[in-house]
């Protein structure tokens, strides 16, 4: 049996800024130099060669004529000039919004030729199209399918949309929104499906195999492929801060000596990542086939069973404390600038008798 995973990118690894789609956009278009890929097998279904343009020009679309609306009347100090720039700014919302769909684990296509892989790039085409019927809020400015990792997956990076609000623009950004808890787990339901009957039509690629059922409250960093997939971003990111490096080494004519150690380094980390992604490969394997597999994914059960049992509740408990504790301090401000408001309200009308 093979896996269907849909995930939405959250918390860290979230679009909260345009720098994070800067990121992304060099990610999932392959805009840097790295032994870990390749650029000739990864093929753009949607947009162009700059993710974050792209994205500049949806927002422009979607809420240029809502954002001049806004801003009738206003004082300079209080008009948004840029609704881009002030999302990233602002940190309350995402910018955008990615999902990662991948049909198929590691060891399902460990033995396939690329040939085979490549099929699976009109397959993503349409889920693509099936996400956009799906969820018609949602603008996909880019879908980029990559080949050149253990799995075929496909990188999808959208807008969503809400309308109707009451205060600020009528119409804004809105991740939350778009996919709550609710809509993305009927999303991956109908997915999931639509991947079911994608398998049968192609037996070419899944004859005698079978999917898995979804696995429920799994859009997280726990899952095995999108653990392993954003470790590999995370070298990624070093290779970039590598070359970076490098460059500004040369600008500030820094010593050859300072340099090496720099690099070594760097080298040492690129390779203690590299040992906890693969580690971490093995240890989500649910059917471990080698002797290896088996060590390490017995291991990681042992250690999981450990946690639920010792550590679990405690971590749960002082969690749960510092999230009320914060939100009882977030009311109590609320409260004390409403008084405030109150209380400056009554001065003025006193003034004014």
């Amino acid at each position: 049996m093979i896996s269907y995973s849909l995930h939405l990118s959250n918390k860290k690894h979230a679009l909260t800024s345009t720098k994070k789609v800067s990121g992304a956009s060099k990610h999932n278009l392959r805009q840097y130099e790295s032994e870990e890929y390749c650029r000739d097998n990864i093929y753009v279904i949607v947009g162009g060669d700059n993710i974050l343009d792209d994205l500049k020009k949806a927002y422009h679309q979607e809420f240029d004529d809502c954002l001049a609306e806004y801003n009738k009347g206003k004082r300079t100090d209080r008009q948004i000039d840029d609704y881009l720039k002030y999302v990233s700014e602002n940190a309350k919302n995402d910018v955008a919004a990615e999902l990662i769909i991948q049909l198929g684990d590691a060891e399902f296509w460990n033995d396939k030729t690329l040939e085979t892989k490549k099929k699976m790039i009109p397959i993503f085409e349409d889920q693509i199209k099936h996400l956009e019927e799906l969820v018609p809020d949602f603008r996909v400015i880019s879908a980029v399918v990559h080949l050149d990792e253990h799995s075929p997956h496909i990188h999808v990076i959208g807008l969503p949309i809400g309308t109707g609000y009451k205060r600020g623009l009528q119409k804004q950004v809105a991740k939350t929104r778009v996919f709550t808890q609710e809509s993305l787990t009927e999303l991956q339901d109908k997915m999931h499906q639509y991947a079911e009957e994608q398998m049968n039509d192609h037996p070419e690629i899944f004859e005698g195999e079978d999917l898995k059922e979804i696995e429920k409250g799994r859009n997280n960093d726990w899952s095995k492929e999108y653990f392993v997939r954003k470790k590999a971003e995370t070298l990624a990111i070093m290779d970039m801060q590598l070359s970076d490096m490098s460059i500004e080494a040369k600008a500030k004519e820094e010593t050859i000596k300072e340099l090496d150690e720099q690099v070594e380094e760097k080298v040492q980390n690129l390779v203690q990542n590299e040992a906890q992604k693969e580690f971490m490969r093995y240890a989500f394997l649910e059917n471990p086939k080698t002797s290896l597999g088996k060590l390490v994914s017995e291991t990681w059960k042992k250690f999981k069973k450990w946690w639920d049992e010792h550590r679990r509740e405690e971590v749960e408990v002082k969690a749960r404390e510092s999230v009320l504790g914060k939100l009882a301090k977030f009311k109590s401000q609320i409260v004390e600038e409403k008084n405030e408001r109150q209380s400056r309200g009554k001065r003025r009308d006193g003034y004014s008798l």
